[in-house]
């Protein structure tokens, strides 16, 4: 067996079997020395022992990629509206680029390109009207550049009439100047340089009719409303929650009823509708509703969590409201996972996209942050109050496009911020392996906040926030995509360290045996 001290200083022991010549002793800390004590044991009371001092190399840093560069910048396919730019990257790779010109009248104009293109074209220009285009290229947080050129736009349209004899011509356009061709005249061209695009006459302004109330449940409201004239481009449904929060329902143009949902039974709402012209907001129109009593038939008027939810009738995956420890007055928008496994799951973490960033502090991760129908954290607040005092299990979903793994874990639960939101875990059971077993009993950590006091935080090294111990197994808030050793989203008995996992969820229901 190999003995040592971890970085806190506390005995660790390695047990190893007796044809083993060689072990590798994991999570340690980086530009650290380390005492690793071999004992040999050989009977029941023999042991040989050996001694070897080491300190742990740094990790070699990931080499960075070298600083692209800009060539040229040129202009082609001119016409008396448009530019054609084209350029050359002779060197590396960049993130996006943007174009900055001045329009006709001096205003700044900027025109964003994706970094894989290498031409764009410059719309809505005015006809025989010299341009300067500046290009700049974004690499990370840096802006290079720019790189140059002028065009100038070419001449207006020419009109041409060739069959007929006229006396003359007259040519009028909207700043009142008049050409006159000779009398006469068998054939007459015109060039016209500078013509603004035909204005259409604007339409007129859109009127809100009548809102009104119907199909009124203890949870939800219908609402429809008339249009007598014109079309607006969107709609909004104001008002305020049980707890006076403001709530908004945004609505397409072209609809004219929406239910509202989430709603508390018994209460009287009040409901504005605006409708969106341009850059106007008209109205609003009003109207008052009060939500329906609860009936004897629904079994959980407040659930507590999404398998109350699943009792009150069946239904779809959907966001809905539960009320922790079932009071009215503490109502908390969750995601509900109706299908996996018999349904009746509280999400409180997704993977999915990158989208939402979660090197964050203390202090989101104990509020919770993102969006429930992309990726987010609900929060170790909510997450120790759904979990007080109750048999809860926990599964964690994981995917990649081909495969799919999941971890079922009996007795989860989440201590108060007083404990630092201590993780709480009994059997496993799944095919994605025992991964957050290794960090049972340990306190959540984040950037800004680590409760060991280490002198480099976990969450620091491999940019996440979790239940840490020396380091990880499982990092299932890191970074998305990275997969350098210990960085990204990993579960180690699944996909092992180097490996960042495209798709998890983590979800919570009252135990069921």
């Amino acid at each position: 067996m190999v003995q040592y001290k971890d970085a806190q200083g506390q005995p660790q022991v390695l047990p190893v079997d007796g044809e083993s010549h060689t072990v590798t002793v994991p999570d340690l800390v980086p530009s650290r020395r380390y005492k690793f004590n071999v004992y040999g044991m050989w009977g029941p009371q023999h042991a040989l022992y050996y001694a070897l001092s080491i300190a742990a190399p740094v990790p070699p840093e990931e080499e960075q990629p070298s600083q692209p560069r800009l060539g040229e910048l040129t202009a082609s396919h001119v016409t008396p509206t448009s530019v054609q730019l084209d350029w050359t990257v002779p060197e590396g790779t960049f993130d996006s680029f943007t174009v900055q010109y001045k329009d006709a009248q001096g205003q700044p104009q900027v025109l964003p390109v994706d970094g894989k293109s290498r031409t764009v074209t410059v719309p809505d220009l005015v006809p025989s009207r010299r341009y300067k285009f500046n290009m700049y290229g974004v690499w990370g947080r840096k802006r290079l550049g720019p790189i140059s050129t002028d065009a100038v736009t070419g001449e207006g349209g020419c009109g041409h009439w060739k069959d007929g004899q006229m006396d003359g011509w007259i040519g009028m356009w909207m700043d009142g100047w008049v050409a006159v061709c000779p009398h006469r005249a068998l054939h007459c061209a015109l060039s016209i340089a500078a013509l603004a695009p035909s204005q259409e006459e604007p339409p007129s302004q859109p009127r809100l009719g009548e809102l009104t109330a119907s199909h009124v449940t203890p949870t939800s409201v219908q609402l429809e409303w008339t249009v007598p004239e014109g079309t607006f481009d969107s709609f909004t449904v104001q008002y305020k929650d049980a707890q006076g929060q403001p709530q908004v329902l945004p609505v397409d143009g072209g609809s004219r009823t929406v239910t509202v949902p989430d709603l508390v039974p018994s209460h009287l709402y009040k409901f504005n509708l605006y409708g969106m012209w341009g850059q106007k907001r008209l109205g609003p129109i009003y109207t008052d509703a009060v939500t329906g009593e609860v009936g004897s038939p629904l079994p959980f008027p407040y659930p507590r969590d999404c398998a109350e939810e699943q009792l009150n009738g069946p239904g779809p995956s959907r966001e809905t409201l539960v009320f922790l420890g079932g009071d009215p007055e503490q109502p908390l928008r969750v995601f509900c996972d109706m299908e996996t496994d018999g349904g009746g799951w509280l999400v409180f973490q997704r993977r999915m996209n990158g989208l939402t960033d979660f090197w964050r502090g203390w202090a989101e991760y104990a509020r919770g942050f993102g969006n429930l129908s992309q990726e987010f954290w609900l929060g170790n607040e909510a997450l120790h109050a759904l979990t007080r005092g109750r048999s809860m299990e926990l599964r964690v979903d994981l995917r990649t496009p081909d495969e799919a793994a999941f971890a079922r874990y009996r007795d989860f639960a989440v201590a108060g911020p007083e404990d630092d939101f201590r993780l709480h875990l009994g059997a496993y059971s799944g095919t994605a392996g025992d991964a957050l077993g290794y960090h049972a009993g340990n306190p959540f950590s984040t950037r800004d906040r680590d409760p060991r006091g280490r002198p480099r935080p976990c969450a620091v090294s491999y940019t996440g926030a979790w239940w840490y111990r020396n380091c990880h197994y499982a990092n299932l808030n890191g970074r998305y995509g990275n997969p350098r050793d210990h960085q990204g989203i990993n579960w180690f008995p699944w996909k092992g360290f180097e490996f960042s996992i495209p798709f998890t969820e983590m979800k919570l229901r009252p135990q069921r045996d």
